[in-house]
């Protein structure tokens, strides 16, 4: 498994490391799992720690196949892809302007930190998201460099 995921009541947390197709079908069926407990959409944050390469085309392409189904779970898709410089800030443009040209506007957000997640959300949305950055941030899984170095339990595809 190269993620680690969390949930709490309306929102989805995972922190990448080198995902396979098989954890995109673990996302899915957090994201699925999370609205059919609260009975609508769910707030996603995904973190990808700045030591952590791309995922292969291969796992690209199915995470195209799986967006559909994704959109549907979430009422807000936030990628945290940390780094700091012009490469950092290039690579979040590009993946900003991917989501916006692919998916329903003003649902998918690219953040260079975790604490952004939050800004910009109504205050019922933003106080889940809070909620669930303090929890992934009780985890160890804001400073966790990925999955391999993360110390989470995994019980039934959940963190402990």
């Amino acid at each position: 498994m190269a993620l680690d995921i969390i949930s709490i009541r309306g929102a989805v947390f995972t922190l990448w490391g080198v995902p396979a197709k098989e954890d995109m079908d673990r996302i899915v069926d957090a994201l699925e799992a999370a609205v059919r407990e609260c009975g609508h959409p769910v707030i996603y944050v995904t973190r990808v720690p700045v030591n952590q390469p791309p995922p292969s085309s291969e796992v690209r392409g199915y995470l195209d196949e799986l967006m559909p189904t994704i959109t549907a779970a979430v009422s807000s898709y936030h990628v945290v892809l940390e780094g700091v410089g012009f490469a950092a800030a290039l690579k979040r443009g590009v993946l900003t302007g991917l989501f916006q040209l692919s998916w329903r506007r003003k649902t998918f957000f690219v953040h260079s930190v975790v604490g952004e997640v939050p800004l910009g959300l109504e205050r019922s949305l933003a106080n889940t998201a809070y909620q669930l950055i303090e929890v992934a941030k009780v985890k160890g899984m804001l400073d966790a460099d990925g999955p391999a170095a993360s110390p989470l339990i995994k019980h039934g595809g959940r963190a402990a």
